[in-house]
């Protein structure tokens, strides 16, 4: 029997948790597994119990039950036969061992799709302090780890603020109603990629700082039923245009400004000279 775990970060970080699986209170298995940030891993822990009875499972809080039953006692006939002797009972054919019935978890098919290890999605800056009409850019961080063997499909959306537009020169992302919509994007196993969304601020958008939304799902191939949902924020700040200061040309000497109380002294300097001249004629 297979009990499987699921265990998902919420968080913004990466962490180390210790997954203890226990039998009507028993341990059985320990597991140390590292869940990358806002993503899901899958752990299995697998047994098998000989005596019939009903098992209690737990997992970190978490409870299920299964149920281990007996093998049916057959029941023979006495065959008889025309002659009054009576012929001995046949011996009874054992009966298989019984197989442990998996409550829990099925274990799945082995043509169904799923991620053996889980994928990660994430948002990273790179320009995020902009001036109206100048354009901001975030990185979208997304890994299909080389273990799996399916594609990896992703479907998204940013709740973008009024002013702010977002586009993308890998994708078209479609806009309506404040939201910008990404078209469906496949990542194939083992392939990491990152995709630049430019984010501009218009004159009409407000000075100080916005937060866009991405939201959506990612999924294995085409089976949807097994989701992982996308919650991620982006703070970007807009600020007013910087005015240039004109830098002078190399070589040109600005002229100089002559302060008003210069060009009094001079005048007064010229009446003095004409008044001696005058004197000593």
């Amino acid at each position: 029997m297979t009990i499987t775990a699921t265990v998902k970060n919420v968080g913004n970080t990466t962490e180390n948790v210790t997954v203890v699986f226990k039998i009507n209170e028993e341990e059985i298995k320990s597991v140390n597994a590292t869940v990358e940030a806002n993503t899901t891993e899958i752990i299995e822990c697998v047994v098998a119990e000989e005596a019939a009875g009903t098992y209690n499972v737990t997992v970190d809080g978490a409870s299920a039950s299964f149920m281990v039953t007996a093998p049916p006692t057959p029941t023979t006939t006495p065959t008889l036969t025309p002659s009054p002797s009576i012929t001995p009972s046949p011996t009874p054919t054992p009966s298989p061992t019984a197989t442990p019935e998996v409550t829990p978890t099925p274990t799945p098919a082995p043509s169904e799709q799923k991620f053996r290890v889980g994928p990660t999605v994430a948002l990273r800056p790179v320009v995020d302090v902009i001036e109206k009409k100048q354009d901001g850019i975030v990185e979208l961080y997304i890994n299909n780890p080389s273990l799996n063997d399916v594609v990896l499909r992703m479907e998204a959306q940013v709740m973008v603020p009024s002013g702010i537009h977002i586009y993308s020169e890998e994708y078209a992302w479609a806009t309506a109603a404040g939201v910008a919509y990404a078209p469906l994007i496949e990542i194939p196993p083992g392939t990491v990629r990152t995709i630049s969304l430019h984010i501009k601020a218009d004159e009409n958008a407000r000075i100080g700082q916005h937060t866009l939304h991405f939201s959506g799902l990612y999924y294995p191939g085409d089976n949807k039923d097994l989701y992982n949902p996308i919650s991620l924020t982006y703070p970007v700040t807009v600020k007013e245009v910087s005015e240039e200061i004109p830098t002078p040309v190399s070589g040109e000497t600005p002229a100089p400004i002559i302060p008003e109380f210069e060009a009094v002294f001079a005048i007064a300097g010229l009446l003095a000279i004409a008044y001696l001249l005058r004197r000593r004629k």
